[in-house]
């Protein structure tokens, strides 16, 4: 999480009780042993604990200590009766109650990347525990923040653009240039008997995209397919995406691999976007197809994973990409390491690699089409034509929402033939 610029958080931000972002207010006592607190663990379903003796906090104990502790050979034996006040957080981050939320924010911007995810400890005057405060809250109200100041700063645009035709006629040049930087009339890739066909789908909600795709050759038989969604929509986001369309183009020799891409590719960006100030962030999903292997590798940034159609078994299947294989979305851990995932790919397979706009698409009474819905829909047409499979499964999907599309919707499929 970047560190937000005092400006960028809404006025209602000065309101914010620490106190009402408190996950839960377990607390364990510091002479306990490594045995009981496990079964706290277990009981609670929490991952800290906060440790305190005299009813004053001494530390932090996380799940993720204890099973490393317990789970190793002879550590149950080892450790299971040493007291708890051995096994604390290195570094936890603390806070008072009459922290700012802007002041927290900023302090778990400098957190490493291990200790990101920590939960805050709040504490009152008198050092006493007031509670846990999850990260993913802090996420989720900062991201909140900034989203209620670009729906703002988007509404303010949509408000003048009677009065300024200028404007008007340069957004409109803006989004005449986001499409032309889409790839341009590339309908597949050839390598001696084997080719690689592609078929997509772009539409933005708005005036200006925040998805973004590419297909592009990455050597005389290996071709890669990149997707992206900027957080927000919009100019800014649209802005956003056209940088990754020229980094794309200046990473082209660490194509082949996709974990090296992502990783170079999320370094770079996150560096730019932590200059822009506030929390940004994009997900992405990219692989390549090795027609002369008939492989292909993928890598993952807080993005849904795509979907592979085995022809062979006519079966719809995600690619195999584990919780530790997927990575977080770019622009928030400018040091992490991407790994990447491989697969063969059989002649008639085809993969599908989407923005979650399709599989959100809401009808009248909130319920969404959904994962289930998706794979439905591409497993009853995957007879037909690759193109018309996926605009087969955007119809269903707008069918079922019964009204437009709330997000941005961009598809890309490709089927390998042999």
């Amino acid at each position: 999480m970047s560190e937000p610029a005092d400006d960028i958080l809404p006025a209602a931000a000065a309101t914010i009780d620490l106190r009402s972002l408190v996950g839960h207010s377990h607390v364990i006592d510091a002479a306990s042993t490594v045995e009981v607190v496990q079964a706290a663990f277990a009981k609670l379903d929490v991952d800290f604990l906060a440790v305190t003796a005299d009813t004053h906090l001494v530390g932090v104990c996380a799940r993720r200590v204890l099973i490393g502790s317990l789970g190793s050979r002879f550590g149950f034996a080892l450790n299971a009766k040493r007291p708890i006040r051995e096994f604390l957080l290195a570094a936890p981050l603390i806070a008072g109650s009459d922290t700012s939320i802007t002041d927290l924010f900023k302090s778990t911007a400098t957190r490493g990347q291990r200790e990101f995810y920590d939960d805050v400890v709040l504490i009152g005057p008198d050092r006493r525990v007031v509670g846990l405060i999850p990260m993913h809250t802090l996420v989720r109200l900062q991201t909140e923040f900034l989203l209620r100041n670009l729906e703002q700063v988007e509404a303010a645009r949509v408000e003048l653009a009677g009065k300024n035709r200028e404007m008007e006629d340069d957004l409109r040049m803006a989004r005449e240039v986001q499409f032309a930087l889409l790839p341009q009339g590339r309908a597949g890739f050839t390598f001696g008997d084997r080719t690689v066909e592609f078929a997509h789908i772009y539409r933005p909600s708005g005036g200006m995209s925040g998805d973004f795709f590419d297909t592009f050759p990455v050597s005389d038989h290996v071709v890669g397919l990149l997707v992206c969604d900027v957080m927000g929509h919009g100019v800014r986001s649209a802005l956003i995406t056209a940088t990754i369309r020229a980094m794309v183009e200046q990473f082209h020799p660490l194509a082949a691999d996709p974990a090296a891409f992502l990783t170079r590719l999320n370094h770079d960006l996150t560096k730019m976007l932590r200059r822009a100030g506030g929390l940004i962030f994009v997900t992405a999903a990219y692989l390549v197809i090795d027609l002369e292997s008939g492989r292909l590798r993928y890598a993952q940034a807080g993005h849904p994973t795509p979907l592979h159609w085995h022809a062979a078994t006519a079966e719809l299947r995600t690619i195999p990409c584990t919780e530790a294989e997927a990575g977080p979305a770019l622009g928030l851990l400018d040091d992490f390491t991407y790994v990447a995932v491989e697969t063969p790919i059989a002649a008639g397979d085809r993969v599908l690699l989407f923005t979650d706009g399709i599989s959100e698409a809401a009808s009248a009474n909130g319920e969404e089409f959904g994962d289930a819905r998706m794979a439905t829909s591409l497993t009853n047409h995957a007879p037909t034509p690759l193109a018309a499979w996926v605009e087969d499964l955007v119809t269903d999907a707008a069918t079922f929402a019964g009204t437009p599309f709330g997000d941005d919707v961009c598809l890309v499929a490709a089927e390998f033939r042999a």
